[in-house]
């Protein structure tokens, strides 16, 4: 197969991740409606581990101690960031929470100044100037305010970086096997997501639900925005130029809004499709920040 065609092809894979994973917004506000969000994580996260580990289980058995104990931390993160998102989800618009959790590309150069002291150059201010800019825009109604989901994104969106700038330093030097690695991720957020409900959602785990439309959206989250998000991007991310995979990927939060508005009927304003398109710009350029951050660490 040509190198054109190969570009081709994980382009449209790459624009149908960010395609599915600008649905999950809407789709994850939907069973919301009427279902716990901790409980809603374990049913989502529990199918996902399933459905895997066919597919992984000889890579667990094999796992090194180093792996299990990775894998045990950055699922402790991941759960945290799926909390807050979700939780977030519940009292925001899902159009909202596409645009705000983008800000994670805009967050990860800051982390990294905080805590490498690696400053990425004068474009990180008119990376952040935009951010600043959109999440006014995009949450103004009759004021300029963050209501409570809002901030509950914006804390995920946090979380996602610092779990970014923290990677490397988690895993340098170590041998660690990459499947065995996701897979523990995910049981830990199954596993606390189920903690949690019994301890504070009034055990609804125990009460399976009956709802067709509970287990179509869950089982779709787990299959097409976990698996094959996940699938996808480690195959396809490396394919393809990284203003491609910026540009492609960050097509995400202008789904995620559609969706809404299209789906969930929601509105937004001119001023509020203003200020998704500054965030969406902004966490490009915040994608070139970080892309360039990795070629220099290379060339070194």
């Amino acid at each position: 197969m040509s190198a054109p065609s190969n570009l081709w092809i994980a382009d449209i894979t790459l624009l149908c991740v960010a395609f599915v994973w600008g649905s999950s917004y809407i789709t994850a506000k939907t069973v919301l409606q009427n279902y716990e969000p901790f409980m809603f994580l374990f049913y989502r996260f529990t199918i996902t581990v399933l459905l895997m580990l066919p597919f992984v289980w000889k890579h667990l058995l094999g796992a090194s101690m180093e792996t299990w104990i990775t894998g045990a931390i950055f699922g402790v993160f991941l759960f945290a960031i799926f909390s807050f998102e979700t939780w977030g989800i519940d009292y925001t618009s899902a159009s909202n929470s596409a645009f705000i959790i983008s800000l994670t590309l805009i967050l990860t150069p800051i982390m990294e100044w905080i805590i490498n002291k690696k400053f990425t150059g004068n474009l990180f201010f008119l990376a952040v100037g935009l951010s600043i800019i959109g999440t006014g825009l995009l949450t103004f109604k009759d004021t300029f305010s963050l209501n409570f989901g809002d901030i509950l994104i914006l804390v995920a969106a946090f979380l996602r970086a610092t779990q970014m700038t923290f990677t490397k330093r988690l895993t340098d030097g170590k041998i660690l096997d990459n499947s065995a690695l996701t897979i523990i991720q995910l049981a830990v957020v199954a596993i606390l997501a189920g903690i949690i409900n019994i301890s504070f959602e009034h055990s609804t785990l125990f009460i399976i639900p009956k709802s067709t439309e509970f287990w179509l959206l869950t089982i779709y989250l787990a299959l097409f925005c976990t698996i094959f998000a996940f699938y996808a991007q480690m195959v396809f991310i490396r394919k393809t130029s990284p203003s491609r995979v910026g540009l492609l990927m960050g097509m995400e939060p202008v789904f995620g809004a559609l969706f809404s508005v299209v789906v969930g009927g929601e509105y937004l304003s001119f001023l509020n499709w203003t200020g998704g398109i500054c965030i969406v710009v902004a966490t490009f350029l915040g994608r070139q920040l970080l892309d360039r951050n990795k070629r220099l660490k290379t060339s070194i």
